[in-house]
């Protein structure tokens, strides 16, 4: 049997966003993840509840892609809120419930609160803390550096990249001992080291919920679990597996009703996804699902995924106009990256027409294409992509990598693509385009010692004052101000960590691409700009010289006058369609 596509969706509480996945047909069963995870963590039990069930697994609130509550000390009983808000936009007026750990408080909390919208609750691994356990784990450290917490530790990127290390180190201990902090015989946990790749996966759920880590957990602890359990008139089933760290939780639950039951159970893994899918498909008989239309708010950039063909999406960052211009300017960016690096120029560009960016094939949270593909791989994708979720023109600017790709796109769809900005494109001849695809993008696989990760924060560091990066030489600076924040730089190497083993790909199809053959084929206005110090500024000229219908920009690297020249060669009226 065909295995069911799971799809990544966004929706809108008011303003709050809120990033889920959803597979399956039949009855709704709802997952929530333990923190720091995402719904990704939940993955393996949606796709053995798909073909039974119409399966919803959201990120909780500050976790994965969601936006945090507004809210500045949320508890449990705010997150159960959120949640029954949730299901409200969506139309779901009774599903099954699954929690584990954190997420395993919240359900508890939904289905006491909510007893009319729950058929029947799996609990896994239910966190039960005694009041000194509470104190402990919650209290402050002095340190050098000022407060700090203890087993909620503060997250602030810092220049030097130690943060990467430190988060690797912690998700580390939290393997080895739990609290992770109390490293004795008898606090060590008896399971296996995760592989490089999950201990990846598991920094980079820390790195997506930043600070707001510490609301969600702290709210966990502070749960009145017992109380709320006593309280619970819904069928229930609590089960722990026995190498879990909260494992002995379920011998302190209190006296049950009569259908609610504990199930201990072993270490193997299949039993484990056998006990929990036939409890939730037990419950789960006789509903149905039925989901409102979901529309993002205006005057917000906001993002959604374009589904492709089996189970690849492209992510989005879109912008709604509010004049008569209804042609989007699409947004290509740089690599390695993602979309996200161009919500500055897009909040500058914010007004009257609609904004699209996507995270190319390969970057950010956007699927990755087959092999190692070239740049019309890239440009047939964007098309099709763009002419499923528009169908008509479009206004293209592309930046570095984006700006070749841009070029590809609009030799390829002369009629689609009405104007066109390159951003920083290069011109390198081959032999340079070989010298740098042979550099420019490392193995960056996940090491055991987490070592991967600072290797990417100097790559990233290093791009803004090398030209090429690696060279390290005089004659390689960049004579221009680093004016990232250590948060800003962050957010740019974790854009790369998340597409670890594909984020080469569309920077290395841009290099062996020959642009230059590119420009003689255009046949719409083209404005060709860089910002000042930009390792493409000395090919504007040539660039120009080739392009048949060119205009020239040379810009200051802030966004205001990249804009601008933007806005105004878009909006010129000499530069109508032909």
């Amino acid at each position: 049997m065909a295995r069911a596509a799971i799809r990544r969706r966004f929706l809108f509480v008011g303003n709050r966003g809120v990033h889920y996945r959803r597979t399956g047909k039949g009855p709704p069963i709802v997952l929530i993840h333990q923190s720091p995870q995402s719904s990704a963590g939940v993955v393996p039990l949606m796709q053995r509840l798909a073909p039974h069930a119409t399966v919803f697994a959201f990120d909780t609130p500050g976790c994965g892609d969601s936006d945090a509550l507004p809210k500045r000390h949320p508890r449990i009983p705010d997150y159960a809120r959120a949640l029954a808000e949730t299901l409200d936009v969506l139309g779901l007026d009774k599903v099954t419930l699954f929690g584990t750990k954190t997420g395993a408080c919240i359900a508890l909390e939904y289905a006491r609160a909510f007893p009319h919208r729950v058929q029947g609750v799996v609990f896994d691994s239910l966190p039960v803390f005694t009041k000194a356990e509470v104190a402990d784990m919650t209290r402050v450290v002095r340190t050098a550096d000022g407060d700090d917490a203890h087993y909620l530790m503060p997250f602030r990127p810092v220049w030097d990249g130690s943060h990467l290390i430190s988060t690797w180190s912690h998700v580390r201990d939290h393997v080895f001992w739990f609290p992770w902090y109390r490293r004795e015989a008898r606090a060590r946990r008896q399971i296996d080291m995760p592989s490089p790749e999950a201990m990846h996966a598991g920094v980079l759920d820390n790195f997506r919920a930043g600070d707001d880590l510490r609301i969600v957990v702290e709210a966990a602890f502070r749960y009145e679990t017992l109380r709320a359990v006593k309280a619970l008139r819904v069928p229930a089933t609590f089960v722990s597996r026995e190498e879990d760290m909260l494992f002995h939780c379920l011998a302190m639950l209190p006296r049950l009703r009569r259908h609610q039951v504990i199930r201990p159970l072993g270490r193997d893994m299949g039993a484990y996804y056998a006990a929990v899918t036939a409890g939730l498909r037990g419950y789960a008989k006789g509903l149905t699902a039925a989901e409102s239309a979901v529309k993002p708010p205006p005057r917000r950039t906001t993002r959604f995924f374009a589904d492709r063909a089996g189970d690849r999406q492209l992510l989005f960052r879109h912008r709604e106009g509010t004049g008569t211009d209804v042609t989007p300017l699409v947004l290509l960016h740089d690599a390695p990256g993602s979309s996200r690096q161009l919500e500055p120029l897009i909040e500058v560009l914010a007004g009257a027409r609609p904004l699209l960016a996507p995270d190319l094939p390969g970057s950010g949270d956007s699927s990755a294409l087959p092999r190692q593909p070239v740049v019309a791989d890239f440009a047939k994708e964007l098309r099709s992509t763009l002419v499923d979720i528009g169908g008509g023109r479009v206004d293209l600017y592309g930046e570095g990598t984006g700006a070749t790709l841009a070029l590809a796109l609009a030799v390829l769809w002369p009629r689609g693509v009405r104007r066109l900005v390159l951003d920083g494109l290069l011109l390198p001849n081959a032999a340079a385009r070989r010298t740098l695809a042979a550099r420019m993008t490392p193995d960056i696989t996940p090491s055991w010692d987490g070592a991967h990760l600072y290797r990417t924060w100097l790559m990233m560091r290093d791009r803004h004052i090398y030209w090429p990066w690696y060279e390290r030489r005089r004659e390689a600076i960049r004579r221009v101000d680093l004016t990232q924040s250590p948060a800003a730089l962050h957010d740019r190497v974790f854009e790369v960590l998340t597409a670890w083993s594909t984020y080469h790909q569309p920077v290395q199809a841009a290099l062996r691409h020959d642009a230059a053959r590119d420009l003689p084929g255009l046949k719409m206005p083209v404005l060709i700009m860089a910002t000042e110090g930009d390792p493409a500024e000395a090919d504007v000229a040539r660039a120009a010289r080739m392009a048949p219908d060119s205009r020239v920009a040379e810009v200051a690297a802030r966004h205001h006058e990249k804009a601008a020249a933007i806005r105004a060669f878009l909006t010129a009226r000499s530069l109508a369609a032909r």
